[in-house]
C-alpha cells in the first residue's frame, strides 16, 4: 500500500476535524479515564494532569470522581469543545493549550496521564520526544505516577492491518497505516467522518506516531528519574508483553528523588 509520508511536522495540530474528533474523544475519554483508575487504584485525593486532553471527555470523568484535574491540549477546537461541556455538566477543572514538550509544571502533579491517543510520541525526532518524557517527569511529586497508553510494537510488527476503523456512536475514524521498520515509526492517513458522510469526500489526514519497545520505555524512564513499575493490557490486567495485546498500558513511578 503506498502512503503519503510528507508528514507536516505539525500534523497534529493540523490534521484535525474538530467536529467528528469532539464526538469520538469525547465517547473515548469516559472510558480510558475508568481504565486508568482501574489500573492505578488511586486513594481519591490525587491531582491528575492529562496530557493530550482532546475534547476534554476523560478530564470530566475524573472531575465527576472528585479528583483535581488540569487538562492540556495543543487543539484549541477541541479545548473549545471541552470548555462548554465541563460547563454545561456542572464540573471546574483547568484547560490550557499547551505543547505536551513545553509544559513548565514543576512537581504539582500525583498523577501524569499520557493515554488515549497518547501525547509524547508524535514528533518528528526522537529527541522532541524525549523532550515530552522528561516534561510530564518534571510534573511529578515524589512518589508521583506516569501511566502512558502505547500501541504494542510485537503486535504491530506480527499484525498490523492496512486499513482498519474506529467507531463512535456518531463518529468514524478509518485509518490506513503500514510499519516502517528502520524509523520505528507508525505512518498513514486517517479520514474523520459522521456516521452519515461518504468516506471518498472525506480528505485523509496524514500522521505518524514513534512506537518504543518496552525495553525502551524502560531506559528513557531511568535517564529521567523514573522507574518502570509495570505493564497492563488493554483490560487493564498486568501482562508480559507478547504479539496478543494490541495496545499497552505502562505505569511508571518517580524514583530517587528527595
Amino acid at each position: 500500500m503506498a502512503v503519503d509520508t510528507r508528514v507536516p511536522s505539525d500534523w497534529y495540530r493540523s490534521s484535525i476535524s474538530p467536529g467528528v474528533d469532539a464526538l469520538f474523544f469525547d465517547e473515548e475519554g469516559v472510558d480510558t479515564a475508568r481504565l486508568a483508575l482501574e489500573i492505578l487504584r488511586p486513594d481519591g485525593f490525587e491531582r491528575i494532569l492529562d496530557l493530550a486532553c482532546a475534547a476534554g471527555g476523560r478530564v470530566l470523568e475524573l472531575c465527576r470522581h472528585g479528583y483535581d484535574v488540569i487538562g492540556v491540549d495543543s487543539r484549541q477546537p477541541l479545548l473549545e469543545f471541552a470548555g462548554y461541556n465541563a460547563e454545561r455538566k456542572d464540573l471546574l477543572p483547568w484547560f490550557y493549550e499547551l505543547d505536551p514538550r513545553e509544559i513548565e509544571f514543576e512537581r504539582e502533579f500525583d498523577i501524569v496521564l499520557s493515554v488515549g491517543g497518547g501525547a509524547i510520541e508524535h514528533f518528528d525526532r526522537d529527541e522532541e520526544n524525549r523532550r515530552a518524557f522528561a516534561a510530564a517527569a518534571r510534573a511529578l511529586r515524589p512518589g508521583g505516577r506516569l501511566l502512558m497508553q502505547t500501541p504494542n510494537v510485537l503486535h504491530v510488527e506480527a499484525h498490523l492491518p492496512e486499513r482498519t476503523w474506529i467507531e463512535g456512536n456518531e463518529s468514524i475514524e478509518v485509518i490506513e497505516q503500514h510499519w516502517n521498520a528502520p524509523t520505528r515509526r507508525l505512518d498513514g492517513t486517517r479520514r474523520s467522518l459522521m456516521a452519515w458522510e461518504n468516506l471518498v469526500d472525506c480528505e485523509p489526514m496524514p500522521f505518524h506516531r514513534r512506537l518504543y519497545t518496552i525495553e525502551e520505555l524502560a531506559e528513557i524512564f531511568e535517564a529521567i528519574g523514573l522507574r518502570l513499575v509495570d505493564v497492563f493490557d488493554e483490560r487493564g490486567r498486568p501482562c508480559a508483553p507478547s504479539e496478543e495485546q494490541q495496545q499497552l498500558f505502562v505505569e511508571a513511578r518517580v524514583d530517587g528523588r528527595p
